[in-house]
């Protein structure tokens, strides 16, 4: 029966590992090292452990949208996040995320920031924008990511504000980097004048 998917199936104790595992960011090649180290005997495959993954995915799902999933989980884990929606059906067309521990470091460090947006790197094709800060000791940190749904003036004077909004006035930034984007830079002329 070995190779039989009855034979390589998972056991209660195994699919909490598994799923435990797939918590943590191990892969999976790992996971079913894991399996195979803790019991000699077992005979699973890595279409049993991307399965019992995928199962456990819609079980955490549970009937909620992709974005619902998303907010959650940037709220369970300690993430500042604003988004801007259109429509009757309230679809999202800008994002805003930073975490908790990245706003102390800006707030510390907050006189040189960079920003620039990366492209196709999700599936929808939305822009993504990095906003990088600078310690004394010339080490960067992320300070928040911006989903845009266009780059467009107005799209980055939300995020820009959104921005300025968890920093205090006594940490207003000194220099911004960017690329030459007549946008980008339109709207921090607005949102942070002087700069």
């Amino acid at each position: 029966m070995e190779g039989h998917s009855y034979a390589g199936r998972l056991t209660v104790e195994e699919n909490l590992l598994v799923v435990d595992m797939s918590k943590s960011l191990a892969r999976p090649k790992d996971i079913l090292y894991t399996l195979k180290r803790k019991d000699g005997l077992n005979v699973t495959t890595m279409k049993t452990i991307y399965n019992a993954r995928q199962k456990s995915r819609v079980i955490e799902k549970a009937g909620t949208s992709e974005m619902q999933v998303l907010l959650r989980n940037l709220f369970a884990h300690e993430y500042v996040e604003w988004h801007r929606s259109y429509g009757t059906a309230n679809i999202v067309s800008d994002l805003f995320y930073a975490h908790s521990t990245s706003i102390k470091l800006l707030r510390a460090f907050p006189h040189i920031l960079i920003m620039n947006c990366t492209y196709k790197t999700n599936r929808f094709r939305y822009p993504l924008l990095e906003i990088v800060g600078m310690t004394s000791t010339h080490l960067t940190f992320s300070i928040a990511f911006v989903n845009l749904s266009v780059e467009k003036e107005d799209n980055y004077r939300w995020a820009l504000a959104r921005l300025r909004s968890v920093m205090d006035d006594n940490s207003i930034p000194s220099v911004i980097v960017t690329n030459r984007e007549l946008a980008i830079m339109n709207a921090l002329h607005e949102v942070f004048p002087g700069v």
